[in-house]
């Protein structure tokens, strides 16, 4: 993948640095694709250090036409030799429920402490539909369809950005109404850190340059830290086919906890 432009990729590593200073970390979830099989759906189960995470897709794990694939792993034609992503692809009439893409990570049981959640991304409208919006999401639990996530991005192609290319980023907490922070490029690579504070019962976000802040509920705890990706129909009553794909890699997430000196 495409390094992040100069400016995201500073403004995320001093947002890390200030996040780390005076914490130690541990690793709850790794999934990079550079051991997959190019062509095929990743290893769900993500062997290796840490112990417990893994990757789950609802969708359909057919893979028998290579342009159509809805899941695959392929190489990364702008990074080094051996460097793959992974190809969230999207085209499908309205269901009920859409695919959904789910990274977990190991279950944890502190009550307090901080959860970070890094990827890099590159998302693409092929065509000229504009039917289909991107959904990431982070939620506590890996039971999306029970609870609200804790914050969510809505990514739509949109004709009022700065101009042509440029897809619309909007932010919902838990179940509240969507607001506006921003437009990034489509085809640029971006990255994404989203920082789950318990002790402070807040949360804060960096995508694509973009940022915000805002507050969990005063009840939340992390009992399996889950990100989220699907597509959905932005028109509940266009039964057209939309069209949509995302490309993700280094996908982590730590578990901070303040040192006790």
């Amino acid at each position: 993948m495409k390094k992040p432009t100069v400016i995201t990729f500073l403004l995320l590593n001093i947002l890390i640095l200030l996040l780390l200073s005076g914490c130690s970390s541990q690793r709850i979830l790794l999934a990079n694709f550079d051991n997959d099989a190019t062509g095929n759906l990743p290893d769900l189960t993500l062997t290796g250090d840490p112990i417990g995470d893994e990757i789950t897709w609802s969708g359909s794990t057919a893979n028998s036409s290579a342009s159509l694939a809805p899941l695959k792993v392929i190489a990364d034609i702008n990074g080094e030799a051996g460097d793959n992503i992974l190809r969230l692809f999207h085209a499908t009439s309205v269901q009920a429920i859409g695919p959904h893409l789910g990274f977990h990570a190991r279950p944890t049981a502190e009550p307090d402490g901080i959860y970070n959640v890094f990827w890099g991304g590159v998302i693409e409208h092929p065509g000229d539909r504009s039917s289909q919006a991107l959904s990431i999401a982070v939620y506590s639990t890996a039971y999306i369809h029970y609870v609200y996530s804790l914050v969510g991005l809505r990514i739509y192609r949109t004709p009022d950005g700065p101009g042509e290319g440029w897809t619309s980023v909007n932010v919902r907490d838990q179940n509240g109404p969507e607001r506006h922070i921003g437009y990034i490029r489509e085809d640029l690579p971006h990255s994404g850190l989203v920082v789950i504070n318990l002790n402070t019962q807040k949360y804060s976000l960096l995508f694509g340059g973009l940022s915000a802040t805002g507050d969990l509920p005063s009840d939340t705890t992390i009992d399996r830290l889950s990100l989220y990706l699907s597509f959905a129909p932005t028109d509940p009553l266009d039964y057209s086919l939309g069209l949509g794909t995302y490309y993700i890699d280094d996908v982590k997430m730590l578990q901070n906890e303040p040192d006790e000196d």
